[in-house]
């Protein structure tokens, strides 16, 4: 039986390839096991999003960023596929009133931010794969009306919805260190507070 996947939310991956990452974060998703993490396509997204809305006013950091999402799909995360059950969730999802916030953008706002929420939980559904996120409160809501199995926030070490099943996560222990020998690619200095313009 295959390992449990863990479905990463973008907040998670941009958090792990800053100079500031949230302490034990990058040692506890190692200990967890780069080849059960899972990083879909609505993630790369995001992230290659960010870079290119960043690109026309800071082209160096832009090219930073697109660096090191290349780096992270050079490791041996897991990607899982998007399929005719992924849109077919997806399309379900994005015709619930409730939800609408998720799958339509405001005009009113200045805010540029295309949310693929949906797209992660579709994903996590159909490959039974628990959302680890530092922001649980739309896929609670997600929750709602389409069952999760699983949203984790690491850094409180809490589950927001429980899955139906044991999942093995490592303990969180903020004063974890990375041995010299292991590691996550990591932006550049002077490109840590840009990563998350998605």
């Amino acid at each position: 039986m295959p390992e449990q996947i863990l479905l990463l939310d973008t907040d998670i991956v941009s958090l792990s390839g800053s100079q500031h990452s949230p302490p034990g974060l990058r040692p506890w998703l190692l200990e967890a096991g780069i080849g059960r993490l899972g990083i879909g396509f609505p993630v790369i997204t995001e992230l290659m999003r960010g870079a290119y809305l960043l690109g026309e006013r800071n082209p160096e950091r832009a090219a930073a960023i697109r660096r090191w999402i290349l780096q992270i799909m050079a490791e041996d995360f897991v990607v899982p596929s998007m399929g005719p059950e992924v849109a077919e969730i997806y399309a379900r999802m994005t015709s619930i009133p409730s939800l609408r916030h998720m799958w339509t953008a405001d005009r009113s706002s200045r805010n540029s931010r295309l949310g693929h929420d949906l797209m992660i939980a579709s994903l996590s559904i159909v490959h039974h794969a628990p959302i680890i996120t530092a922001n649980p409160r739309d896929y609670v809501r997600i929750h709602h009306w389409f069952e999760l199995p699983g949203v984790y926030h690491p850094l409180e070490a809490r589950w927001y919805v429980e899955p139906d099943h044991y999942v093995f996560l490592p303990p969180f222990e903020p004063e974890d260190t990375m041995p010299p020998e292991r590691t996550l690619p990591r932006i550049l200095r002077e490109e840590a507070n840009v990563v998350a313009t998605y």
